[in-house]
């Protein structure tokens, strides 16, 4: 006999339950609702594998009253559940009855009327309350599952629900119920695949500019002639044996972030990633020398790992050469450099090392091969030989002797494994520290690496050396992973912080300034080149570097791009700035931020993607989820609680999150899947610069928090209209008339460049297309599709989370309509472009100063009027009117899309809707009291303190909602 299958026991017992129970139906409806759970539901849950634990009955919510049955697996909300009196809620339909199980749930209410109206209103509020986004509503006997959550796009009423029928009649669809509801199917995404599916509706229409144009390239430029060596012989290593001017001189020897604002600096610190042992010492990079010089102890191995170009080749050679200058007497380094050895495929990891070792002890100690050096390491050799079988002949022939130890000896030396061990034990018999160096193991085969650091063990224990192995985090991470690299007890793991940024642009710059003549390689140039034209060279890209990334209005901006993008990554950041040097060239001033984040985008090579990732474009491009991305990128940054923000959430929190605004879960792992390999986002269980992101696919028990690159995005990029022009090409658009309207901007775009045909961007109309109708129409695009995307009101005030995230993005929103210039053909020369100013409905019009803010339009002045408050005129706090007045301003300043402010441009917000003609204020005063103390003590208002005043920024802490309720008495309107 064949035995049954899980879902037909479970149908069979269904079976006899109804069975059982059936002579008491027609009398349940006189039942009350505890009754018939007991009686019906407890057991049908029971059936589908629910214990008693997971069903929590009765559970309170904060808003809206008890629930009937919450259900949870591994602790995790999973449904709602609304019991009801049979006979009420499913009353006899008003209309013919269900026949079919998928129906909308307008048609639900349609049929059943007020009494399930309601119900499902109820269901829906727990739903919001506990982050779930399915409800089942029964009253025993009939059943339906709901996702009251709506898609994109969709009301609740148009959603599409399940009724499975009445379990005590014969058409009851017991397949779909227990493929839905069991709690294994439950648990492995079969209800929310199955309610996605039937809701799902993908865009009939999907286009890409670039399917027409082909990918937009940056024009390049004549090469600049020296640029290439300029980057290679300054921003590459400074490590060769005879750069000891500028290892001297740009060592940066601390990870400090003075220059940046305090969230960046807290994320851009470089700490100890979580798969480092505990006990791992996190040290800055002029620490380290020191620190291992007086490494002392037998069978010590020392591990230094860090991120790529963070330092560690530097870090050894500055060991190196502090020895042999301040510690030449009681310390012995010996540096073996693998660089050269070994590749993916080396082998023979013992006979390379001890070769290695072998010759670099020569090349330092000449003098270990002389006869007497070679007594003292193998005396016992000697002793052994001396005293031994020969040693009547050696008595009687004194030069037997001597012939005898020469060949003895010869052989003890040919024996590297020997030699070395022996040679080092004989540096500590005569009271010398040894310190071995073995650099770039992690450039070889995990097999060689496993060899090598069991060696590493065998020199320390047998030779009392001190031996250093260099690693990057992803290798050890790997290694680790591998189960080899289980870092012993005596072991000691150091964390190498990257050098800052700032610091490390500076010193190489003032290198090239002040010691381009001395530098041990200018024989060479000399030689090579025009000297002076490539010196000449040199100092301009220098000064040009200075001025953008130090010295310009933009600098810091670009500098803190540049950071995030790398992370700690520094070999990543010096190719950066390569890269936008050879994109921008050296021409002018410096560069400006747009012209950055220009380059940053868009390669000037064929098939090459742009650094910075496009946000909006939607999972699989044909469904409405354009803003999924970047509601994630909010949440983690804006919504977390500190700790959270810093340690990371685990993938269902995210998940959960997405699945408020009604997007798919497997669309939400997608999302946080490309975000690990576009750097937005860190998994962090893993290094952030391994091969690991690069193929990221989710695991269990990953957590993730936001990125630098994710961070500077929000706060700096999304506000520059090239970055969303430039989106342009990428962007899948879902309806023709918007796309034909892109289509023809992009296309004229595309004309100032002087050829619309090679689809190609210059640096020199970078302006242009900023100031174009691009960013417009692509902002209005983007709009209607969040107005299409947008959260319910029930759900947007239902958690705090969703509230701050959607306060966030509404301010995004509202600054993408509002943009400064457009372009306009010239009159007298139709070739020539100019800006000009533009009136617009719901814009702003700005002048051509940045910082100089011209609020002139009537549409734009109504909408602002209704954020000011009623109590806002003549009240003072703290007897100041001027607390008041900075902080309506700077949040109309945040209405407008402006995050944060100069003083000059708080006083025009103020001048222009908050006081009279009469009673205008003077900027001077305006800035006095920012920057007075009481201003200073303000809970709600951050300052740069980092700056000069006179570019002094201001913007609002999260808390300002609380305070402007505080102050005024009535919510903000905005």
């Amino acid at each position: 006999m064949t035995s049954l299958s899980q879902k037909e026991l479970v149908q069979r017992k269904l079976v006899e339950l109804t069975e059982e129970h059936k002579d008491i139906y027609q009398s349940l409806h006189l039942a009350n609702e505890a009754t018939t759970r007991l009686i019906i539901i407890d057991e049908v849950l029971r059936l589908l594998g629910w214990n008693s634990k997971e069903f929590n009955p009765e559970t309170h919510t904060s808003t809206n009253g008890y629930i009937d049955y919450l259900l949870k697996y591994n602790g995790i909300p999973k449904l709602v559940i609304e019991a009801k009196k049979i006979g009420l809620t499913f009353c006899t339909p008003t209309s013919r009855g269900p026949t079919h199980h998928e129906y909308t749930v307008s048609y639900f209410k349609q049929a059943f009327k007020s009494l399930l109206t309601e119900t499902i209103k109820q269901a829906s509020s727990y739903c919001y309350d506990n982050s779930v986004i399915h409800t089942v509503i029964t009253n025993g006997a009939e059943w339906m599952v709901l996702q009251v959550i709506p898609k994109p796009g969709k009301t609740i009423d148009s959603m599409k629900g399940v009724y499975f029928g009445n379990i005590f009649k014969d058409n009851f669809y017991f397949d779909l119920f227990y493929e839905l509801l069991s709690k294994d199917k439950v648990a492995t995404g079969n209800l929310e695949s199955y309610l996605s599916e039937i809701n799902y509706s993908p865009s009939p229409f999907s286009k890409i500019l670039k399917s027409e144009f082909g990918s937009l390239k940056w024009r390049a430029y004549e090469r600049e002639r020296y640029l290439e060596e300029f980057y290679r012989t300054f921003f590459d290593e400074i490590t060769n044996s005879n750069q000891k001017k500028m290892l001297e001189y740009c060592f940066v020897s601390d990870s400090k972030l003075e220059q940046y604002r305090g969230d960046l600096k807290r994320i851009l610190k470089d700490t100890p990633p979580t798969f480092l042992p505990i006990g791992t010492e996190d040290m800055e990079p002029g620490e380290g020398a020191a620190s291992i010089i007086e490494e002392k102890g037998i069978g010590k191995v020392v591990l230094i790992t860090g991120s790529v170009g963070c330092g560690k080749t530097t870090l050894v050679r500055k060991v190196l050469n502090e020895t042999r200058q301040f510690h030449k007497k009681t310390t012995v380094p010996i540096i073996v450099d693998l660089i050269n050895d070994v590749s993916k495929n080396t082998q023979h990891a013992k006979e390379i090392i001890f070769r290695r070792v072998y010759e670099s002890f020569i090349d330092e100690f000449s003098t270990m091969l002389e006869l007497d050096s070679l007594r003292d390491v193998f005396k016992s050799e000697l002793k052994v030989l001396r005293n031994g079988p020969y040693k009547s002949v050696f008595d009687h022939d004194p030069m037997k002797y001597i012939e005898k130890e020469a060949e003895e000896l010869d052989r003890l030396k040919s024996d590297f494994e020997n030699f070395v061990i022996r040679s080092l034990k004989e540096q500590k018999n005569k009271k010398n520290s040894v310190i071995l160096i073995i650099d770039n193991v992690d450039r070889a085969s995990e097999s060689f690496q496993e060899d090598t650091y069991t060696i590493a063990h065998k020199i320390s224990k047998e030779s009392g050396a001190t031996v250093i192995i260099t690693m990057r985090e992803f290798t050890y991470f790997k290694n680790k992973d591998k189960g080899w690299l289980d870092v012993r007890s005596g072991d000691r793991v150091i964390h190498l912080k990257a050098p800052d940024f700032s610091k490390l642009i500076a010193k190489r710059i003032k290198y090239v300034e002040n010691h381009f003549d001395t530098d041990f390689r200018a024989k060479e140039w000399k030689r090579i080149y025009d000297y002076d034209e490539f010196k000449s060279a040199c100092i301009r890209y220098a000064s040009v570097v200075k001025s953008s990334m130090q010295q310009g209005g933009d600098s810091q901006k670009i500098l803190e791009t540049l950071s995030c993008i790398s992370w700690h990554n520094i070999r990543f950041f010096n190719d950066l700035i390569r890269k936008v040097h050879k994109q921008l060239g050296s021409s002018g001033k410096g560069w400006k931020y747009e012209e950055v984040i220009a380059a940053l985008m868009i390669s000037p090579e064929d098939g090459q993607i742009g650094v910075l990732p496009n946000i909006f474009v939607p999972c699989q491009h044909v469904n409405q989820a354009y803003f999924l991305k970047l509601r994630v990128l909010l949440f983690l940054n804006f919504s977390l609680k500190a700790n959270e923000r810093a340690h990371g959430i685990p993938l269902s929190r995210i998940v959960c999150f997405s699945q408020m605004y009604g997007y798919r879960g497997s669309w939400a792992i997608s999302v946080i899947e490309e975000c690990v390999r576009q750097r937005l986002i860190e998994c962090v269980e893993i290094p952030s610069d391994g091969d690991d992101t690069v193929k990221f696919n989710i695991i269990d028990g990953e957590t993730f928090r936001i990125s630098p690159l994710g961070i500077i995005i929000l706060q700096e990029i999304l506000n520059e209209k090239i970055y969303l022009a430039l989106l342009a090409p990428e962007l899948p658009f879902h309806d023709i008339e918007s796309y034909d309207k892109v289509k023809s901007e992009y296309s004229e775009v595309l004309s100032y460049m002087g050829n619309n045909s090679k689809c190609e961007l210059l640096k020199d109309g970078v302006d242009l297309v900023s100031a174009s109708q691009l960013p417009k129409e692509l902002g209005r695009y983007l709009s209607e599709q969040y107005r299409l995307e947008n959260i319910p009101v029930s759900g947007a005030n239902s958690t705090s989370e969703i509230r701050l995230t959607e306060d966030r993005l509404k301010a995004f929103i509202n600054s993408i309509t509002i943009f400064k210039k457009r372009i306009v053909q010239n009159n007298t020369n139709p070739d020539q472009f100019l800006l000009e100013l533009e009136l617009d409905r719901r814009e702003d019009t700005f002048s051509s100063n940045e910082s100089d803010v011209e609020y002139n339009n009537e549409e734009a002045y109504e909408l602002i009027k209704e954020i000011i408050p009623n109590k806002m005129f003549n009240l003072k706090i703290d007897n100041s009117e001027f607390i008041p007045l900075v902080l309506v301003a700077l949040v109309i300043r945040k209405f407008l899309g402006c995050e944060s402010s100069y003083g000059v441009e708080v006083t025009d917000a103020i001048n222009t809707y908050l006081v009279d003609e009469g009673n205008k204020k003077e900027p001077t005063n305006v800035s006095r009291s920012l920057r007075s103390s009481k201003f200073k003590g303000l809970p709600w208002l951050l300052i740069r303190e980092d700056l000069h005043p006179k570019y002094k920024k201001f913007s609002l802490e999260d808390n300002w909602t609380f305070h402007w309720l505080n102050y005024f008495g009535e919510e903000p309107n905005i």
